[in-house]
Formats: structure tokens, sequence, C-alpha cells
């Protein structure tokens, strides 16, 4: 009899189990923060104000302003091909932050600004070397 009771309670926890990831696969924005959706400039209009998303692209050049009461605080238009949004960053600025640099940001999208919690650039080509040039290649001295 105690066996019995071991089966249905290992077969009660695996239901459980599987059917909480099936509810957090199939809700991830709710009761899962960690995913969140990257989107691009068109699909913005498509999201509810309280949805966390992520946007790519560039930085329009001489749109960076940043606040002279909070140097935390920046406004910049993040461009993709001919769609731009409007963002408000608050936070630490990434050091290759600049004109025309590649980013992501994580934020909410509320009247037509995207307000952002979180912002990356992405590697600059520099960092690359010599890697693009195979005539830089040394194989002889493997």
């Amino acid at each position: 009899m105690n066996q019995k009771k071991i089966i249905i309670a290992v077969i009660t926890l695996s239901f459980l189990a599987f059917a909480w990831i099936g509810y957090v696969t199939l809700n991830p924005n709710q009761d899962n923060p960690g995913m969140v959706r990257f989107l691009s400039l068109t699909e913005i209009h498509t999201v509810d104000q309280t949805e966390r998303i992520r946007l790519g692209g560039l930085v329009s050049p001489g749109t960076i302003h940043v606040s002279e009461q909070n140097l935390l605080e920046c406004n910049f238009h993040l461009q993709q091909g001919d769609h731009t949004v409007q963002v408000y960053f608050t936070g630490t600025r990434p050091d290759l932050f600049k004109d025309e640099a590649e980013v992501i940001v994580e934020g909410n999208y509320v009247n037509g600004t995207f307000k952002a919690d979180q912002l990356q650039t992405k590697c600059a080509s520099r960092y690359e070397g010599d890697l693009r040039d195979e005539s830089s290649y040394n194989t002889e001295s493997i």
C-alpha cells in the first residue's frame, strides 16, 4: 500500500510540473518576465503598454540629448530603415553609445515614446581587428 501512495505522489508531481511548464510557455510575459519579445519598429504599435519588449536599430545622428538635471537620463531616436521611434532611457550608458551606433533597448512603449531601462550597444567592428583581411593571417606558424 505504501508503494501505491509513492507512485500516485510521483505521478501527481510530474503532472503538476508539466502543467506549470505548459502554462509558462503559453503565457511568457505574465508570469515569466525573463522572456521578452524582440520586435521591429513596424510592429511596435501592436503592443500593449504593459508588455516589455526589445527593439534594435541605429541611433539617429544628432538626436542624443542628455538631461542637464540628471546625467543618467537621455533621449534619442532609434532608427530602423525608414521608421524611427523616440527613446527615453534612464541609466548608465555604454561607452560605445554614440550617433549611428547599433543598439538594443528593452522597456515599454507608452504613448508614442519607448521608455527603456536597459540599453546595450553591439560590439564595434574595430574589435575584429585584422580578421577581415585574409592576407594578415599567419598560417605558417600553426
